[in-house]
């Protein structure tokens, strides 16, 4: 019997293989748990500090965090005040929902959204809509922010 022959590509060239990151020695990277503090004056985080305070949002702590050491501020920010990155997925009527739901029962809101500031006024999140979307369900007034100075990380 003769083999089949291969289907052709027409050209095409295989995507390259995806690589996984090598696995890293134990406690080989990043910075120790001393130098993840941060002072609240610092110059790094002065000028998002105060866009913070001046659209109603209220600093909480600051810090650097412990894989590359870049700044990170804590912060209580109006909810009126974010939305999503525009370029989010599609928000799940079903998941923000059942979240609302669990966060109205447990009366708890412990997994902060990751912001940044929106170019002009207010944050986006690039990371949180439906955390953002099921507390406005619930009617709060403010949400906590893991808020990053560096706006490429959207």
């Amino acid at each position: 019997m003769a083999a089949a022959p291969k289907a052709k590509t027409a050209g095409r060239k295989r995507a390259p293989a995806k690589r996984s990151p090598k696995k890293a020695a134990a406690g080989s990277r990043g910075i120790e748990p001393r130098d993840c503090r941060l002072d609240p004056a610092s110059n790094e985080i002065a000028e998002l500090s105060h866009r913070i305070e001046q659209e109603g949002g209220v600093v909480l702590g600051t810090y650097r965090e412990p894989l590359g050491g870049n700044p990170i501020v804590f912060a209580s920010l109006p909810i009126g005040k974010i939305e999503p990155t525009p370029f989010q997925r599609d928000l799940s009527e079903a998941h923000h929902k059942k979240l609302a739901g669990v966060l109205d029962k447990t009366g708890l809101f412990l997994d902060p959204v990751i912001a940044i500031t929106a170019p002009k006024e207010g944050f986006w999140t690039p990371n949180g809509r439906h955390r953002l979307a099921a507390m406005q369900r619930l009617g709060a007034k403010s949400i906590m922010a893991l808020v990053v100075p560096k706006r490429k990380i959207a």
